[in-house]
Formats: structure tokens, sequence, C-alpha cells
């Protein structure tokens, strides 16, 4: 699946690629079995692991910092890392919400994925348009894992019900 260039999808892009995106997501039923807590335990170890493995490097192969229109102190990268100031800071899991879910540790209520969006596919206040993870790993927040999605795209894909397109 290679949504490359497209930062939006319309209904007709949606309603092609839908079937690539529906097998990405889990069922309400499967997210309730022991396997799929453990592959989510697995991909949670590997990006802590390697969020320490790089935290004292400041450009990673491959990586575009930017700067955050909300405040020019905060770059975001590509790679979905922020450095504030220029000190790359440390991502947790959410403490008001479920794992998969990346803040940084000193402003838990900054999503990680919402600001790759808000810099890299430029995402607007208002907009009305939800980010989607297109491999549905939550720890995967780099710029080329999301994709902007209206309400109804993002709903049918979350609820898994592939009748509706």
């Amino acid at each position: 699946m290679n949504f490359t260039g497209h930062t939006r999808l319309t209904d007709e892009e949606f309603k092609e690629w839908y079937p690539q995106l529906f097998e990405k997501c889990p069922t309400p039923s499967t997210q309730r079995t022991k396997e799929y807590k453990e592959e989510v335990e697995i991909k949670r170890t590997n990006f802590f692991k390697f969020q320490e493995l790089t935290k004292d490097i400041s450009v990673l192969p491959w990586e575009i910092w930017k700067p955050y229109p909300k405040d020019e102190t905060w770059e975001i990268s590509n790679l979905a890392r922020v450095r504030i100031n220029g000190i790359i800071q440390k991502q947790i899991d959410n403490p008001n919400g479920s794992k998969g879910y990346l803040v940084l540790k000193d402003y838990t209520k900054t999503l990680i994925y919402r600001l790759v969006a808000d810099v890299f596919l430029d995402r607007k206040e208002g907009e009305y348009l939800e980010v989607h993870h297109i491999d549905n790993n939550g720890y995967n927040c780099s710029e080329d894992n999301l994709i902007m999605l209206t309400k109804t795209q993002h709903t049918a894909i979350n609820k898994n019900e592939m009748e509706e397109w």
C-alpha cells in the first residue's frame, strides 16, 4: 500500500484503497485477543527501544525537521521526533488514553501524530479531518504512515465496516 503524495483521500480514492486499509485494521473482537495485545506490546517495546537508542542523535538518515507553526521553538520531524529549543523530547504513552497514543513526557496533552499531521500533512484547525495510522500502529507516527480522512471514512475503518464502501 503506497500513499506517497497523498495526505488526504477523496471519497473515490478511499473507495479504491479501502480494502487495503480495512485489512490493516483489527476488528473490535480481535482487539480483545491475547495475540493482538501481545503484538501491541511488541510494537510498544520496539518504539521505546528506538527512542532510547536515538535520543542523542540530532538527525537520523532521511529525517527532515520542520518548525511547528504554532510555536517556532518546536520542531517536528517526518520520523515523528520532536525538538523543543533544540532538545529532543521524550515520548510516552498517553496517560489519559490507551496504549499507542504517544504524547510528549512534559506535555501530556500533545499527541505526537497530530503534531506530525499539522506540519507534514498540513492539517488545519477547523478542517474536520481526522488523522489515521495507515498500518494501524499507533507507535508509528511517521509522516508516511499518516493520512487525513473524513470522519465518515475514519469511522468506517475503525469500526471495520467493509460493507459501507
